[in-house]
């Protein structure tokens, strides 16, 4: 059975930030969405599903049956990454879910005993708590590379890919507030998002002193 569907916007924007590879990990694999969609258009050999909850894991394996995907594909009911044996020519995907929970499953593959090899690729998608996100990724050593802004249902969604190196490195609050690839290349969307985030800006200052700094300076986002 071939599905024809389309992705969301928001699931768009991931997919194209994805690098062919050999191995995907979709981590909370959202029915298998977007595995199937990277398996149809040959972005990888494998897609590994992991799902920490067994109903949409079997939602996933039901998915990749139907697509004929099974002997390129394997579903995990896992944490995270948990039970994974990561390597370099794998491209993790975690998107959709709080950038606290993104956090805390790299910091768990990071102190695993396989851990994290460098030069892995990361897309992340956080719902989220973005401050905290680049500064865990700049803390230890992933590499930020690109950022995407998508719009779906007047929601604003920020991607990142990162690469895994294990150099730290500094970022300003306004780099980590609003993406450093975002304000050097100021992407697509980047005028409404920029909007949006100065109303967010604004509201966190009443009770954030390095928000009140930022937006001191703001007309050169503009």
């Amino acid at each position: 059975m071939e599905r024809t569907e389309v992705l969301s916007p928001r699931l768009q924007t991931v997919a194209s930030m994805i690098p062919s590879c050999e191995t995907i990990v979709d981590v909370g694999s959202d029915h298998g969405k977007l595995g199937a969609w990277c398996l149809r258009e040959n972005l990888c050999r494998k897609v590994i599903a992991t799902d920490i909850h067994e109903l949409p894991a079997k939602r996933t394996a039901e998915r990749m049956k139907e697509e004929n995907f099974e002997e390129r594909s394997e579903v995990l009911v896992t944490d995270g990454l948990k039970g994974v044996s990561l390597s370099s020519d794998m491209t993790a995907v975690i998107a959709g879910m709080g950038g606290l929970e993104i956090c805390k499953i790299l910091n768990s593959a990071l102190k695993s005993d396989d851990s994290i090899p460098k030069n892995m690729a990361f897309v992340l998608q956080p719902q989220r708590s973005f401050y905290e996100v680049r500064s865990f990724l700049s803390e230890n050593g992933f590499s930020i590379r690109k950022e995407k802004i998508s719009i779906e249902r007047g929601h604003f969604y920020v991607v990142i890919f990162a690469v895994y190196n294990g150099e730290a490195y500094d970022l300003s609050d306004e780099e980590l507030f609003l993406g450093p690839v975002i304000l050097k290349d100021r992407p697509e969307n980047y005028s409404e998002y920029i909007a949006h985030e100065e109303q967010l800006m604004r509201k966190r200052a009443l009770g954030e002193k390095k928000c009140a700094e930022i937006l001191k300076n703001w007309e050169k986002y503009l």
